[in-house]
């Protein structure tokens, strides 16, 4: 099955997946980074940036069952397209009342280094044979709100669960970088200042990284483990549509 109907399916299991793993008390752990803002060989060429900003808190959790059917990419070998990557039906997140987010940026490309900071986390990808980096960002500023979305086509499963494993492991050394809006708004402060949460999930060969960001307040943790509309915003950065389409249709 393709589609709405099967990406609600796949979707609802991630977001299941999370809460479990998650939950809201887990808002209240991490730490903010202070610096400013095919073949194993993989299409990582160019050089990450050396500094970067991280969310607040970060968390991760390995593939699961429903993604054994895109395990390795040599299963799953057609590139992803920017059809599949950015359909027209998910040009919007809406997460409840208080928060709708529409899309401001989206990049498909094949430097998986400049999707990221820090020399360990684009040796990683290296490492993890990456081809292809598919990126969006999300926001309502009237509200506050922002989800920044990246997807790496990797090799195989292993190799996305060390990658969204590694990058709680860096100690502040590297993360992905949230995609410019290009515009002199709220955007333009992504991450560096208001709390962000962010959360790595491997899906089949596919890893995924959503980070859900508050663009105003201090950042503090207390007052952000009340905001169920946060939670919110980050269960649905963990409903690719590529990925959830391609697991759906494997099966």
């Amino acid at each position: 099955r393709r589609g709405p109907g099967a990406r609600t399916y796949f979707g609802w299991a991630a977001g299941l997946a999370l809460l479990l793993a998650v939950g809201v008390t887990a808002l209240v752990v991490g730490t903010r980074d202070g610096r400013p803002a095919s073949d194993r060989r993989g299409g990582s060429s160019g050089a990450a940036a050396p500094a970067g900003v991280t969310p607040s808190t970060y968390s991760s959790s390995p593939s699961g069952r429903a993604y054994a059917g895109i395990e390795k990419r040599a299963t799953d070998a057609a590139p992803l397209t920017e059809a599949e990557a950015f359909p027209s039906d998910a040009s919007t997140v809406q997460v409840s009342r208080k928060a709708r987010l529409t899309l401001r940026g989206k990049e498909l490309g094949g430097d998986c280094s400049a999707a990221v900071w820090g020399t360990e986390t684009a040796r990683s990808l290296r490492r993890a044979g990456c081809t292809q980096v598919a990126r969006t960002l999300y926001a309502d500023t009237s509200h506050g709100y922002a989800l920044s979305v990246t997807v790496f086509n990797l090799v195989d499963t292993p190799s996305a669960n060390a990658v969204v494993d590694g990058l709680g492991q860096n100690g502040g050394g590297g993360f992905v970088r949230p995609l410019s809006s290009g515009a002199g708004d709220a955007l333009a402060t992504f991450g560096q200042k208001g709390y962000g949460a962010a959360r790595g999930v491997a899906m089949g060969h596919y890893a995924v990284v959503a980070w859900a960001q508050r663009l105003t307040g201090s950042g503090d943790a207390a007052s952000a483990a009340k905001d169920e509309t946060l939670l919110s915003v980050l269960i649905e950065g963990q409903k690719p549509p590529a990925v959830l389409d391609r697991a759906a249709r494997s099966h």
